[in-house]
Parts: structure tokens; sequence; C-alpha cells
């Protein structure tokens, strides 16, 4: 995973959303970003209430995708791939 951090967060919302609730390992796996650095980004989902921490005891935890990520999903990523039609700016 490369790019911006809101590019970032939007991956992390893609993968969770289409492949469903995983844990840290598996998602470093998806994004190739450290541990360090996904639990960063997942902190700052969790807060924004975009992610929650499902904890099955021995099953480990899991963090799931929340309704109010989906949404913020289906808006931003639209306004991502029109941002992305326009041209750079020559200098």
């Amino acid at each position: 995973m490369r790019g911006s951090k809101l590019e970032m967060y939007v991956d992390i919302l893609r993968i969770l959303a289409s492949q469903g609730p995983m844990k840290v390992t598996q998602l470093m796996h998806k994004t190739n970003v450290s541990q360090s650095v996904l639990r960063q980004r997942l902190a700052f989902l969790s807060q924004q209430k975009l992610v929650e921490k499902q904890d099955f005891g021995k099953g480990g935890i899991f963090y799931a995708i929340t309704e109010r990520g989906l949404r913020v999903l289906n808006i931003v990523v639209p306004i991502i791939k029109e941002a992305r039609r326009i041209p750079p700016l020559l200098h």
C-alpha cells in the first residue's frame, strides 16, 4: 500500500468491507505496511468509529468495518476516483 494517509485509510476500509473482520497480522499482509503503522491507522479509524475491535477471547482480536465506515467509504471512494481524473498542474 502506497500513497497518502487518506488512501491508506480507504484501503484498510475497503479490505475490511470486502473480506470481513481480520486480525492485525492478516491486515498487515493485505496492506503491506508494518504492524506499528497499521496499529496507528487502526487506532485512528477506531477513534473515528469507522472500524471496531471485536474480541473473541482465545480466538483473538479482529477488526471490522462499522456501518459508519461503510457510509464513509461509499462517499470517499467516488471522490478519490474523480480526483484522479484531474490532470496534474504543470509548473
